[in-house]
Formats: C-alpha cells, sequence, structure tokens
C-alpha cells in the first residue's frame, strides 16, 4: 500500500524542515529521533519521571497483593520466588542465602526447591 502524501514539517530534534511521508513523523532521519529518545530518558532520568503514552507519572514500585501474600503465610513449604516475594528479595538472593548455608531448602529436582516456613522465621532469629 503506497502513499502519496508529502507534508512539509520542521524536525522536533534540530528545527530542520523535511519533507514527511506519514501525518505522524516527527523527525525528519532516524539519528533525530534516537538522540531526542536519548535526551528524553536523561531528562527523565535527572528528574525522576516515568513518562507514558497516556502522560507522566511518578515511578512507583507495586507491592505485592495482600490475599497473594495472605495465601504465601499459609503455606508450610514455599517456592524460592514465593520467599522472594514474602522477604522482598530478588529469587539471586534466595538462592545465595542457600548455598551459603544460611537458609535451609530440600532439593527435589534440578527444578523444584521447597523452603519450609519456619526455616524463614528462624533466618531473623540469629
Amino acid at each position: 500500500m503506497a502513499t502519496s502524501i508529502r507534508v512539509e514539517k520542521i524536525c522536533e530534534h534540530c528545527n530542520e524542515k523535511f519533507i514527511a511521508k506519514t501525518m505522524k513523523t516527527r523527525y525528519c532521519s532516524h539519528i533525530c529521533n534516537s538522540r531526542a529518545y536519548k535526551e528524553r530518558k536523561r531528562y527523565e532520568k535527572l528528574n525522576g519521571l516515568n513518562t507514558t503514552e497516556a502522560g507522566e507519572q511518578e515511578k512507583t514500585i507495586p507491592a505485592p497483593s495482600t490475599s497473594y501474600l495472605s495465601k504465601i503465610r499459609e503455606t508450610e513449604f514455599l517456592t524460592v520466588p514465593e520467599v522472594a516475594k514474602l522477604l522482598r528479595l530478588s529469587k539471586a538472593t534466595v538462592y545465595r542465602l542457600i548455598k551459603e548455608g544460611n537458609l535451609k531448602a530440600v532439593k527435589f529436582s534440578q527444578r523444584s526447591t521447597r523452603i519450609k516456613r519456619s526455616e524463614i522465621d528462624n533466618l531473623f532469629k540469629e
């Protein structure tokens, strides 16, 4: 599907005139697009912003849902991802605690590791 639309626009990054092939084109080249993107991301990082298409929002870390946490708290044997969510750690940190011997776990197979709930409680008693 070829189009014959040719619109004269001004690049939002370098302010040079160019011929746009679509109505949504904002930049004269891929280079200007990349530079504008980097500039926008740098600005967001410096100001602590996280923009989306809907508008600007502040960066927030979602907490695990309370129903999921209550379900985890009732379970006697937990998986590594469940322990990581419960303690708000990464899975790698939980595996490191197991490897160092700070957290006792049972490995049923290569992909099935379970941790007893009482072992997590003992982790904080020391």
